[in-house]
């Protein structure tokens, strides 16, 4: 058996291993690590859906190569709570476009907000199965395990 497909094997074991009752929530990008996972959900037979988070500022491209390379991915549109300190947003789209003036500042490597308002807030209290790769950066590489469980 190739290195890769050990590497397959393992991951499917892993996501069998944990796989919840009511099934995965895939937060889906459209990017090449996306697509692996859900190719790997696949290949698990574990139940799952798919989400993808609309952030305003992603290619076009993207966003039609997910309409046609995986229609069943569900498109969800971030909201401002009902609620919200700022009621000219309360219940509105978060998009790029208004976090920058709420923020005072673009979104830079150092104060990344964008990303925990735009993708990290779907599928709260479910399993979430996310492409995050530790060659992405040192922090992940030293701080995460092979699976990662926040509150």
């Amino acid at each position: 058996m190739s290195e890769l497909q050990e590497k397959v094997k393992a991951s499917i074991e892993r996501l069998k291993a944990f796989a919840p009752e009511e099934g995965y929530y895939l937060a889906f990008s459209g990017g090449k690590d996306s697509v692996v996972c859900k190719a790997l959900l696949d290949m698990s037979g574990c139940k799952y859906h798919a989400v993808y988070r609309v952030t305003s500022v992603d290619p076009p491209e993207l966003v039609r190569f997910i309409k046609d390379q995986h229609p069943e991915v569900k498109r969800e549109v971030p909201r401002y709570p009902d609620d919200y300190k700022n009621e000219k947003l309360a219940g509105k789209p978060i998009t790029m476009w208004n976090l920058i003036p709420e923020k005072l500042m673009p979104p830079t490597r150092i104060a990344r907000y964008c990303c925990d308002k735009l993708k990290e807030s779907g599928g709260v209290g479910e399993m979430a199965v996310t492409g995050v790769r530790w060659a992405e950066s040192n922090n992940r590489a030293k701080n995460q395990g092979i699976v990662t469980f926040l509150n």
